[in-house]
Formats: C-alpha cells, sequence, structure tokens
C-alpha cells in the first residue's frame, strides 16, 4: 500500500512539476507589451495605415505586442501625453512633434536615442537639433511646408504650367492671372498652428524663429516683420487671397475641388491631394525672398519614456528601427507624402518605381538641403500660442504688423525667462 501511494504522489509531483512548468513556458511565450500614442495631425487615412503597418510588425515580431493609441492631433497627443506623465502612466512610445523635446526634458520624461540615431542612416537634418549632447528623437513622419499648384489651371491662365512661382514676386503674378478666371489665387492656412506656414517666410528673410537651445525667440525681427507684411499683402493688398482666418483642413479641400490655383500646406497631405484631386497636382519649393530658396522642417519623431522596464525599451528600440528602415520608411512616404527618413528609402527598387510615377513624392526630399528647424523652445505650446495670435490678430486685420509681432516677442520673452 505504500508503495502504490508513494507512486501516486511522485506522479501527482511531476504533474504538478509539468503543469507548473507548462505555466512558467506559457508566462516565458507572453509577448512584451507596448503602448504607442500616434498622432493623426493632416489629411489622409493615417489611421488605417498606421494600423497595417503595426499589424505587419506584431505579426513579424511575436515576442512583442504593439498597440497603437490614437491620440488626435499633435497638440492634443501632447497634452495626452503630459497629462499621463504627471499621473505616472506615460506611454512605452509615442510619435509627438520633434519640437516636443524641450517640455519633455523639462518634466524628465524621456530616453536618449543615441544609439539608434548612429545606426539609422537619417538624413542629417532630420536628426537636428542635438539636445544636451544627446538624440531624443527619432525621426518618423517628417514634413516640409510646400507650395501645391492646379497645373491644369496653370494653364487655363496663361502660365506655364511646368514653371511655378520661384520668387515671392512670381507668386503674387502668377496669384493675380488665377483670379482673373474667377478662381481665387492662393490659400494659406490661418487657423491653429500658422506660425509653421509662416516661418518659411521669415527664414528667407533672414531669420529664423527660434534658436536652437529652447530659450530665444525672435519674433520681432525685422526678417519677421517682412515675411508677416507680405503674408498681409496677399490679401489686404494684392487681393488674391481670401481675408480673415482659413481652416487647415479647408485648405487642400478647396485646392482639390479646383475652388484655388496653389495652397502653402504640409508635403504629408500629399498622397491624400494625389487620390482626391481630378487635375494635374505640382508640388514644388516654397517660393523665395529674392533668390534662396528655404523652408522649415514639421512632423513627428518617436519618443521613448522612462517608465518603461528594459524589456519594454528593447522592444520600443527594435519597433521604432523597424519603422524607420528603409522598406518601412518608403512605405509610409508612398502612403501619406511625408519624407523617407533615410536615403536609402529611395534606392528601394519598388520606391524608385512609384517616384518616377509621382515625382512629387520627391520634392520634400530634395528641399531638406534648404530646411531650417522648426521652432522649438521650453513652454512650447504657449510660445507657439503667442506667435499664432499675434499673426491671426495681423490677418483678420485687428492689428498692424509690428505692434503685434513686438507684443508677441515681449510674451515669449517672459515666458521663457522661467527657463534660463
Amino acid at each position: 500500500m505504500r508503495s502504490t501511494w508513494m507512486r501516486v504522489g511522485s506522479a501527482m509531483a511531476g504533474l504538478a512539476l509539468l503543469v507548473s512548468g507548462g505555466a512558467v513556458a506559457s508566462a516565458a511565450k507572453a509577448p512584451t507589451q507596448l503602448s504607442f500614442d500616434f498622432p493623426v495631425g493632416v489629411t489622409g487615412p493615417l489611421t488605417t495605415d498606421m494600423q497595417h503597418l503595426v499589424n505587419a510588425f506584431n505579426k513579424t515580431h511575436p515576442t512583442i505586442q504593439v498597440t497603437p493609441v490614437f491620440t488626435g492631433s499633435y497638440q492634443q497627443t501632447v497634452a495626452r501625453v503630459e497629462t499621463d506623465i504627471q499621473s505616472g502612466t506615460p506611454p512605452t512610445l509615442a510619435v509627438m512633434t520633434s519640437t516636443s523635446v524641450y517640455d519633455m526634458l523639462h518634466l524628465n520624461a524621456i530616453l536618449p536615442l543615441d544609439s539608434v540615431a548612429a545606426q539609422g542612416d537619417y538624413y542629417p537634418a532630420l536628426l537636428q537639433p542635438e539636445v544636451k549632447g544627446h538624440y531624443y528623437g527619432i525621426p518618423f513622419q517628417r514634413s516640409t511646408v510646400v507650395l501645391y499648384y492646379n497645373k491644369d489651371i496653370f494653364k487655363e491662365a496663361g502660365l506655364n504650367p511646368n514653371q511655378p512661382p520661384k520668387t515671392w514676386s512670381d507668386l503674387v503674378t502668377d496669384a493675380k492671372a488665377i483670379q482673373k478666371l474667377g478662381i481665387t489665387g492662393i490659400e494659406i492656412p490661418t487657423d491653429g498652428t500658422c506660425y509653421w506656414e509662416f516661418a518659411p517666410f521669415a527664414i528667407e528673410a533672414g531669420q529664423n524663429l527660434a534658436s536652437n537651445d529652447g530659450l530665444h525667440v525672435y519674433f520681432n525681427s525685422s526678417a519677421a516683420k517682412t515675411a508677416l507684411n507680405f503674408w498681409m499683402d496677399l490679401s489686404h493688398k494684392y487681393g488674391v487671397e481670401p481675408k480673415g482666418i482659413l481652416p487647415w483642413a479647408t485648405v487642400p479641400s478647396d485646392f482639390e475641388s479646383g475652388k484655388v490655383g496653389m495652397i502653402v500646406h504640409s508635403s504629408g497631405s500629399l498622397a491624400a491631394i494625389l487620390k482626391a484631386a481630378n487635375f494635374k497636382v505640382g508640388e514644388t519649393f516654397m517660393p523665395a525672398d529674392h533668390s534662396k530658396y528655404l523652408t522649415d522642417l514639421g512632423g513627428g519623431d518617436f519618443f521613448l519614456f522612462k517608465g518603461a522596464s528594459k524589456s519594454q525599451q528593447q522592444a520600443a528600440i527594435a519597433f521604432i528601427k523597424w519603422m524607420t528602415s528603409p522598406q518601412q520608411a518608403a512605405t509610409w512616404s508612398k502612403e501619406t507624402g511625408y519624407v523617407a527618413v533615410t536615403p536609402k528609402a529611395y534606392q528601394q527598387s519598388g520606391m524608385q518605381k512609384f517616384t518616377a510615377a509621382h515625382p512629387q513624392f520627391l520634392i520634400p526630399a530634395e528641399q531638406l538641403q534648404y530646411a531650417q528647424p522648426e521652432l522649438a523652445t521650453y513652454s512650447l505650446s504657449q510660445i507657439q500660442d503667442t506667435l499664432d495670435a499675434a499673426i491671426q490678430s495681423v490677418l483678420d486685420g485687428q492689428s498692424q504688423v509690428v505692434p503685434a509681432l513686438n507684443q508677441a516677442q515681449q510674451q515669449a520673452n517672459g515666458i521663457l525667462a522661467n527657463y534660463r
């Protein structure tokens, strides 16, 4: 009897060990979970495109499970992330504006990604600026400010559809020719973050809007005043742009429907515009003040947040590298119009065939040699709002250029003094 019970006991112990071992094995196989905040800030089906990419990653990386959280505009995404940080529940990863770096550092929220930056063969312009000796953002969906124009309307107006405006003077001349058709000459978004569309004009006039340390802005520089005077003149002097506030989302819609001949917008809107328009779409560099083409950068970077476990950090880095690899960068560029963040993306055979048929997608990458960093400071939302309010008050006819920009400079100085 004793022998029988010993055999039973041994068998049960073995079964328990087997069950226990199976549980351990199952636990070991459980994938590392990553939460990933992703903004949808421009025209187009970015939510669907992103979900497809994430699904492809999860399928090929069974030890990692990425769950995207679609968080609205860039501004809404930053606000959500800051709230989560302060509540102690930050995401593992987020794509936010590259300019968010100073506020994230002030919150002591992000980890450096120097090794990824060094290994990625990214366009140098997209990795700038380096902050405190480190790279904290890895470029993903980056954009430039570009000029779109309707080639059919150009031809109808007696303009050469293969010669878009090269200077500010050309822009006015072409817009006037379009106006004679009863079509609006040009539209530039003036709601929301209109500082971004304003920046290329200021840069071309001789001065970027901010320093590279996050602590100084140049809102009332002579270049900024020249730029805002020109923008105001488009509507108030030349009459080629509607007066008042033009919503960001309305501008590409007006272009796609043939209501306007030219628009200034994000290169990230290209794919959606091409899909919606029933005419030949031209895309070109921002017209120069005189002869110097310049633009500013925009779009989002990957940020990795403190609080992630070691396994989550490793998984997040694997995800970032995969998403910014030449193949995926090419895919994302084709689907959206964003700049493919590495030159190797444009060497992919599929991308070469695609850009041969759609040369507009090469313009943003060609602009990078002329691109300057986007306005980036501490307390970024407040600083941007200060400049946006000044620009809008001028374009809406409520203020004059000089006092509006002087007031914006004074307000910004007061905000940034807290960080110096």
